[in-house]
């Protein structure tokens, strides 16, 4: 359902609603009050309880014929609460076994998510990743950042403060004239959305701009039109501007805006260029400092087996 016609997001529904949870818990009072705790068998513990988590679990349903189920079900438990709180023994009678099978339920609910968690077994290793995304994503600090100062302008960071251990460099690429640095693996969400509404504001403006375009002969046919009457009455031509000018000053301002999008996204790329050679380039002496400590490792371990070899030696000689 649209969210203007969210039911939640009603006054007077919100209203109807609070006021029938009010009555619910004053009632489930009185039935204690009225009846006593052992004639209800300790079902007024539960009542209340109950009737909180109905509302609560309820409160953002947007389906009708839920949310008018869920009414005539709460004045339907206010009847029969109220025939309790009378002396009713068929009502009476009723709730108990509404309770007993509620309590059957869940007893049986609770059952089944035991043997569904003693079956649980850790995901296998090549989901991991996977699964960190996810929870990436759904963690709203991910999607903070300072417009004035990107994230991505920190890069190179240094190796330690990599947490994989195994730095990733970047490709520069360019999408409908937006430059995205894009590393291996998935595409953060955030990126996507970016890239998707300045795409949407391109399009946006180029159809306006071909909307000025058709405007613009419907102006100049108002300019002559204006010059006809002017001569025909004697008048003056007016010192403010014609409709054809109008038009053209909004679309050389459009055409700045696109213009100054455009040298914003080339030095945009340019910062982004940067950042690619700046990786590669420490990728790559990385990669020559690694293959250098292979080696003086395997030297290192060289000699060590050569002073074994010597000193085994010297002791059968000895």
């Amino acid at each position: 359902m649209p969210r203007q016609f969210a039911p939640h997001k009603s006054g007077v529904h919100r209203l109807a609603c609070l006021s029938l949870y009010r009555v619910l818990l004053r009632e489930c009072g009185r039935l204690s009050t009225n009846l006593g705790i052992d004639t209800v068998h300790g079902i007024k513990d539960s009542l209340r309880p109950l009737v909180r988590y109905r509302f609560e679990n309820d409160r953002n349903l947007l389906s009708p014929s839920q949310v008018a189920n869920g009414i005539a079900a709460g004045y339907g438990f206010l009847d029969l609460l109220r025939s309790c709180s009378a002396g009713s023994g068929p009502s009476l009678a009723r709730l108990t076994r509404t309770f007993e099978s509620m309590t059957i339920q869940a007893d049986e609910t609770a059952t089944r998510r035991a043997k569904f968690a003693s079956l649980w077994k850790p995901p296998p290793a090549n989901r991991l990743k996977h699964l960190e995304h996810l929870k990436k994503i759904k963690n709203p600090a991910n999607y903070a950042h300072d417009p004035s100062n990107p994230r991505v302008f920190e890069h190179p960071a240094p190796l330690p403060s990599i947490k994989s251990g195994v730095r990733k460099v970047p490709n520069l690429i360019v999408t409908q004239g937006i430059p995205v640095l894009k590393y291996p693996g998935p595409q953060p969400v955030l990126l996507n959305r970016v890239i998707k509404n300045k795409v949407k504001w391109g399009i946006k403006k180029f159809n306006q701009h071909h909307a000025l375009e058709d405007l613009a002969l419907l102006a100049a046919c108002e300019d002559e039109w204006d010059d006809i009457l002017r001569r025909q009455h004697g008048l003056s031509k007016a010192e403010e501007l014609g409709w054809a000018q109008t038009v053209r000053e909004v679309d050389s301002q459009l055409e700045q805006k696109l213009a100054a999008t455009m040298r914003k996204n080339t030095e945009l790329g340019k910062r982004l260029w940067d950042v690619v050679v700046a990786e590669r380039e420490l990728k790559e002496k990385e990669r020559r400092e690694a293959r250098h400590e292979r080696r003086m490792a395997r030297k290192r371990a060289a000699e060590g087996m050569e002073d074994v070899s010597l000193s085994e030696t010297k002791a059968i000689q000895d």
